[in-house]
């Protein structure tokens, strides 16, 4: 992702359908931290997407691109809550968030984000033996829901680990938390 602002702001829109692709989920999520409609934490996570697109030629790196789409995030979340005027309150109380809640939302969904891509790069079996593993399931579960030794199981944990170890580094203790 080095160089997809880059492209970005030369236009090439196969880079941005990247860029879309692993940011939506996240800003849909992101959202609803702030909105109870799933469907209007959508709409804020595409409006956002494309108001970076509009203003793409304004980037020079990932780092300044993520922190707009969080920013615009927020933004148009806490617009969203002033126009439903049956929840004021509500946006008093947002608004009064301080800046440090806001950046523990925004390094969560990072944290997410990489910890997802980095398991979503694993072969197969191990990858559906960590998300199964992330869902709270136990070596015996899931070697029964994959149709393998329990053994088996736990040497693909063990093995995926060290790839996840290798992969993530000095973020590895973030695999924790997710």
């Amino acid at each position: 992702m080095s160089n997809i602002a880059r492209d970005i702001r030369d236009g090439n829109v196969a880079a941005f359908k990247e860029l879309f692709e692993d940011y939506y989920p996240v800003l849909c999520v992101f959202a609803s931290k702030y909105l109870s409609d799933g469907e209007a934490c959508k709409d804020v996570a595409q409006e956002t997407l494309v108001s970076y697109w509009e203003h793409r030629a304004e980037f020079d790196d990932i780092h300044q691109v993520r922190g707009y789409l969080y920013t615009v995030a927020r933004n148009r979340c806490l617009n969203q809550l002033k126009r439903e005027t049956v929840n004021a309150e509500a946006v008093e109380t947002i608004r009064r968030e301080s800046d440090e809640a806001f950046e523990e939302n925004y390094l969560e969904q990072e944290t997410y984000r990489l910890v997802r891509e980095t398991v979503d790069a694993l072969p197969p079996q191990m990858r559906s033996v960590i998300r199964l593993s992330m869902e709270g399931m136990t070596n015996p579960e899931i070697a029964r829901r994959m149709g393998v030794a329990e053994g088996t199981v736990h040497a693909t944990k063990k093995a995926a680990y060290r790839k996840l170890r290798d992969a993530l580094k000095e973020h590895f203790y973030l695999l924790l938390l997710v």
